[in-house]
């Protein structure tokens, strides 16, 4: 809404914003100044002023509705604000006695406007009414309104809108797009029936699910549904009250990927785990499935694998019913099965679960599919886990010329590619071809997911890696300390990847000769290892190894003993005998134990 006559009686000095929208400062500084000797006065005045100028979101009209309605009534701000709570419909029908005609009250002066309205335009605004107060994207109206007609000009019926100052474009950073204040959205919502309130729910929750994409996950697609995710969990949110099954409990479950992938996974949580909700209720198994795999999915990122292991077996038990055993989804649910077994440390068990999954991908998308890349990255990271590195780096190149074909030079799935493959180079010996695989992978994922993001705490893990693999310790230091850092506020202080970063932290420590720094975090790193994955997991083993070795170095040779022998049993029976890692910990044992004068 722009300046109009509607506000006429606000300073001229006030700074005024688009919509008839005064700043918080300036709405503040109007509300204490109109009424001024008229009100009830209290300590907390500018306290409370301020309440109110939030409340209305700075709307011109409705500020000085709010400083007529006090300054006639002789009452105070807080008493005003109780009122606005208890009785709304009461204030907005208030006759300013001190205005003339229609705009004597906030009620008759939207809803004139509101009945010049054409029938598209009203429709409009119904479906408006349930969405959020956020800016609206421009690229919601490209998409077709469920229940119009073909030639419906949802643009057209905007620019009724526009007309009779109910919407204003918006500005500032939020793109392209248009806002309607809450407080008409509130008036037109509580002007319809409630048939049509019910009717305009069903359109504007059909209308927001179309416009939202399926690959949440996929960072091209966050342009449009960034600004669409406010409308999208405000009219699911209505729809699961209103109990509504279908789409609500797909939309959460977008919005739930999308926050995932975000990183902002105490927001995800809950919205997964309504999808699945209403899914055991009212959907199709085939959608129950999906919902129970995206769950599965969450809990395995966030560490909680016992949770996920039933839903992930159970997603797969229905896709296979529903969709027969070489479907695409099929593919999804054994690969992500396969995923928890290996994080489980059950590689013999996940390798038949990963080929058979890339075979139906191939089979049924084409050898250059995506999700063939998907198939053939995961498969080549478990040979690495059990020592066949020849067989993963073919894997890995072509991952990597499948993703960018598919997607581009800059999407982050490339640069997930080029870590992996990076880190077979690097386990090779090969680190003057990996390290410029790694840097590319790093500042593709800091431009496309920020540089907070937990993918981009591992990429700084990796090239901190490789730069002490390359004996350049001072430059790995705080790239090890940063992606702890990251993991830590994203994950919380328990999560493996914090015990990583913890555990690689400590090893460069050691190497400089910080022993008394790396032995505390070696320690926070075993206890968050062994608590998460069992006692006898290799993880755990790895950093037994480390403290050992750790300890070692601090002359505590008899407390490193049996670290060394308790990793190295783990190693023997979870990686064979031949396995480096079994190796590595069985000279470290025979070192310290030749120093003593006997036989290991």
């Amino acid at each position: 809404m722009s300046s109009s006559p509607r506000a006429t009686m606000l300073p001229a000095a006030l700074q005024k914003l688009e919509l008839g929208v005064l700043d918080e400062d300036s709405a503040t500084h109007f509300l204490l100044e109109r009424t001024d000797g008229e009100r009830e006065k209290a300590k907390d005045d500018e306290a409370k002023a301020r309440e109110v100028a939030r409340e209305f979101d700075g709307l011109a009209l409705a500020l000085e509705h709010a400083g007529a309605y006090i300054a006639t009534e002789r009452i105070g701000f807080a008493r005003y604000l109780k009122l606005w709570s208890e009785s709304r419909d009461k204030l907005l029908a208030w006759v300013d006695p001190g205005a003339a005609g229609a705009e004597r009250t906030l009620a008759t002066t939207w809803a004139t406007s509101v009945e010049k309205l054409s029938p598209e335009s009203r429709r409009l605004l119904d479906r408006i009414a349930v969405l959020s107060a956020h800016p609206i994207p421009d690229s919601l109206l490209d998409v077709a309104i469920p229940g119009e007609a073909a030639g419906y000009d949802a643009y057209a019926a905007r620019g009724g809108l526009f007309a009779y100052s109910l919407a204003t474009r918006a500005i500032g950073e939020e793109g392209q797009g248009f806002v309607v204040h809450r407080l008409v959205q509130d008036f037109a919502y509580r002007a319809m029936s409630d048939e049509r309130r019910a009717q305009a729910l069903l359109e504007a929750l059909d209308w927001v699910n179309a416009a939202v994409p399926d690959e949440a996950w996929d960072v091209r697609t966050w342009p449009v549904l960034d600004p669409l995710a406010p409308h999208a969990r405000v009219v699911a949110r209505r729809a699961d009250e209103a109990g509504i099954a279908e789409p609500t409990a797909r939309l959460f479950d977008r919005l739930a990927t999308l926050l995932q992938w975000k990183a902002r996974y105490n927001e995800a949580e809950p919205l997964f785990r309504r999808a699945v909700a209403i899914g055991e209720n009212s959907i199709e198994p085939k959608d129950l499935a999906a919902y129970l795999n995206n769950l599965a999915l969450f809990l395995s990122d966030t560490n909680r694998l016992a949770e996920a292991e039933p839903l992930y077996r159970r997603a797969l038990e229905i896709g296979e019913k529903t969709l027969g055993p070489d479907h695409p989804n099929v593919a999804i649910r054994l690969n992500n099965l396969a995923l928890l077994l290996q994080a489980t440390n059950r590689l013999a068990e996940a390798e038949p679960l990963f080929r058979r999954a890339l075979a139906i991908w191939e089979n049924s998308l084409g050898q250059d599919h995506p999700q063939a890349a998907i198939g053939l990255n995961n498969l080549a990271a478990l040979l690495e886990d059990m020592n066949r590195l020849p067989e993963a780096e073919p894997l890995h190149r072509r991952a990597l010329a499948i993703r960018e074909m598919c997607y581009g030079p800059n999407h982050p799935d490339v640069a997930q590619s080029l870590n992996n493959l990076a880190e077979v180079l690097r386990t090779t010996n090969r680190p003057d071809d990996a390290e410029p695989l790694v840097r590319r992978a790093l500042a593709i994922w800091e431009k496309s997911l920020g540089p907070d993001h937990t993918q981009v705490a591992a990429g700084l893990n990796n090239l901190a890696n490789l730069l002490r693999t390359t004996n350049r310790l001072g430059e790995a230091e705080p790239l090890f300390r940063r992606a702890l850092a990251i993991r830590e506020k994203s994950y919380g202080p328990d999560h493996p990847d914090v015990a990583q970063s913890l555990n690689n932290l400590a090893g460069l420590l050691r190497t400089t000769n910080r022993l008394a720094e790396a032995e505390p975090l070696q320690r926070r790193a075993l206890a968050i290892v062994e608590a998460s994955f069992g006692p006898d997991h290799p993880n755990v083993a790895r950093c037994q190894w480390t403290l050992g070795a750790i300890l070692k170095d601090m002359n505590r040779a008899a407390e490193a003993e049996p670290l060394y022998r308790r990793a190295l049993a783990i190693f023997e029976a979870r990686l064979g005998p031949d396995h480096p890692n079994t190796a590595g910990v069985r000279a470290h044992l025979a070192a310290l134990v030749a120093a003593r004068g006997e036989e290991a």
